[in-house]
């Protein structure tokens, strides 16, 4: 019962971070994008936290240190994104975090966008089964006889 109690804590914790991040949300993160409402601005220590705590929620791991670096970049300027937008008044909707924030709008619509393409080339109809003419089939075929499939099985509650 212990563990369960650890759990809980630790969930109403995780939420009640969230939910102050993304209170947070739309406080810009550098000079050149200062917040219009609090002229309080995010430092990189305070988006790289961001960053790393999304890594976590989101389970994302990357090769290199390069390219956790190039991930970063494209964090963070759909962070100014996201900011930015909500910030705005006029808009009818507000946008957050999700586990595309590290990809570009380029590789986002070629991922998941793109037009899926058949992995074989699609052939024409066989006759292999077909009847030949003339030919006089069963009126049944009883394909457990001929070994083709088992005996029918109790699958419980499958």
């Amino acid at each position: 019962m212990g563990s369960q109690g650890s759990v809980m804590a630790m969930l109403l914790l995780m939420m009640f971070t969230l939910s102050s991040a993304s209170d947070m949300s739309i406080i810009s993160y550098d000079e050149t994008h200062p917040d219009k409402s609090t002229s309080r601005w995010r430092t990189d220590d305070e988006v790289m936290a961001m960053y790393e705590e999304w890594l976590v929620k989101h389970g994302k791991t990357y090769n290199g240190l390069g390219e956790k670096e190039r991930r970063f970049q494209i964090f963070k300027d759909n962070l100014r994104y996201i900011d930015e937008h909500n910030a705005d008044e006029s808009q009818s909707f507000k946008v957050g975090l999700n586990r595309f924030a590290d990809l570009t709008n380029e590789e986002y619509r070629a991922i998941y966008l793109g037009i899926k393409k058949p992995n074989r080339k699609v052939s024409k109809a066989s006759d292999r089964y077909a009847a030949l003419l003339g030919e006089k089939l069963p009126d049944s075929v009883d394909w457990r006889e001929k070994g083709a499939v088992a005996e029918v099985k109790d699958q419980g509650s499958c």
